[in-house]
């Protein structure tokens, strides 16, 4: 029976882990996401907003998306610190999440191949006359640096458990590309209840992951690939108005799809196959880049 649980080497299994991860991140969300609303109806009793205005404030506006990205960051990382501090017995720097000081130039360097990439499937989906993009003059400031700051914390949520801890529990197995793939699969499966979803949104989803995790390796740090997911989306969806896994963002600009099955339609670009074929591009100039000019340390896995 207790082979169920630990491996051969004393460890907990990693299968039990992540499903550890998984479940008490969700119940801390809903901890928070209540606390967060018993908050809110105490604020809405005293001041001069009523619990039915702040409420309807929370389920139609922005400001839902940046309460609940916040709730679910916190909660993630919340977990992730408990479980490496009592069953991991490691600290967030033995995962990648090293020192901003260290690996800034790496999230500098992923938040512009991200931006880049969107910026390259956007033009030739508009070359090819897949997609219409129109000026969306009714975008404030505010607007766009709340959309900054919710994907900034997607980024980090995202990467840390996907990448950082996923990985890292996997490599029990001293397997690091079955670690790399089942993460990936993983971090597919996650979306999988998004709006709109499409095969191959999930297929995209799984190939960004592998991208990730192969940043992830081969810089030793989680800057480059946090870097990327904050530019892929924010641009994707905040600049020229695609969808984000499914998700409805106004943008700079408004994007029309014409065809699904280049551009992605409602699920957004990631469900495109010109995503597809720039990610696999990306993956081969990044191979290039490492192999021949980059010397670099390997994240130390397990």
């Amino acid at each position: 029976m207790k082979k169920m649980f630990v491996n051969k080497n004393g460890q907990m299994r990693s299968g039990w882990k992540i499903a550890i991860l998984i479940a008490g991140t969700f119940v801390i969300t809903l901890l928070f996401a209540f606390l967060a609303f018993l908050i809110i109806g105490l604020i809405g009793k005293y001041s001069e907003y009523t619990m039915h205005k702040l409420l309807l404030l929370l389920m139609v506006g922005e400001e839902r998306f940046y309460l609940f990205t916040t709730i679910s960051f916190l909660s993630t990382l919340i977990m992730i610190a408990l479980m490496l501090k009592f069953i991991d017995k490691k600290k967030f720097k033995d995962i990648g999440f090293t020192s901003l000081k260290d690996g800034y130039k790496d999230l500098v360097a992923g938040f512009l191949i991200g931006a880049f990439s969107i910026a390259i499937i956007v033009l030739i989906l508009y070359i090819i006359g897949a997609v219409t993009i129109e000026r969306n003059s009714n975008i404030s400031a505010y607007y766009l640096l709340g959309g900054m700051y919710a994907f900034i914390l997607v980024g980090l949520e995202e990467e840390l458990m996907s990448r950082g801890y996923f990985i890292n529990a996997l490599n029990q197995m001293e397997r690091p590309w079955v670690s790399v793939l089942i993460s990936s699969i993983i971090f597919s499966l996650m979306h999988i209840l998004n709006p709109n979803i499409v095969f191959l949104g999930l297929l995209n989803i799984f190939l960004i992951g592998v991208l990730f995790s192969y940043m992830y390796l081969k810089t030793g740090n989680l800057w480059m690939p946090i870097g990327y997911h904050i530019s892929w989306n924010y641009f994707q969806g905040y600049i020229f108005g695609f969808n984000v896994s499914g998700n409805a963002i106004r943008g700079i600009y408004n994007a029309f799809p014409k065809n699904n099955f280049l551009s992605g339609g409602d699920f957004g670009l990631e469900g495109g196959i010109i995503a597809t074929l720039v990610i696999l591009i990306t993956f081969l100039i990044l191979y290039y880049y490492f192999e021949r000019y980059r010397k670099v340390q390997e994240v130390e896995l397990g």
